[in-house]
């Protein structure tokens, strides 16, 4: 995920470090290392839309932890509603547990954004879970990250 996010960063344009900006419900400015990008690396992560989602996934996950202090506990199944299980680093299990889905951009504006947080409001509504969700979109370009919280 690490390459894939290093891909992306890449792709854009940017040079490590990057400043990455978290905003919505949370708020913060990370200076990002990433990997320099070699040839291999590229091939790898060649689906553009694959190496979004894992960079995106990369991403949102250490946003998560440095800011909140959860941890990935557990990959979600396909047709929940949402990607991973989250807890805090201090007690990682399943009590006290939260959701993440998550999305990447490439190169998007405000208005592609906002579209997808609502597209992912829409997707947990369906989860039959009251557990608190994160919605992190990635947008690569700016970069930045938006996470809100529901």
């Amino acid at each position: 995920m690490a390459e894939a996010a290093s891909v992306c960063f890449n792709e854009r344009g940017h040079r490590s470090p990057v400043d990455l900006h978290v905003d919505g419900d949370l708020s913060a400015v990370f200076g990002v290392r990433f990997l320099e990008v070699t040839r291999q690396m590229r091939n790898a992560h060649h689906d553009n839309q694959e190496a979004t989602e894992f960079g995106a996934c990369a991403i949102a996950a250490l946003v998560l932890r440095d800011l909140m202090g959860l941890t990935v506990l557990r990959r979600s199944k396909k047709g929940t509603g949402f990607d991973y299980w989250l807890a805090p680093e201090t007690n990682p299990l399943f009590r006290n547990a939260s959701r993440l889905e998550v999305s990447g951009i490439r190169r998007g504006g405000e208005r592609e954004i906002r579209a997808r947080i609502r597209a992912k409001e829409r997707q947990i509504a369906h989860s039959a879970t009251s557990l608190p969700v994160y919605i992190a979109v990635v947008e690569f370009g700016a970069p930045l990250v938006r996470v809100v919280i529901r």
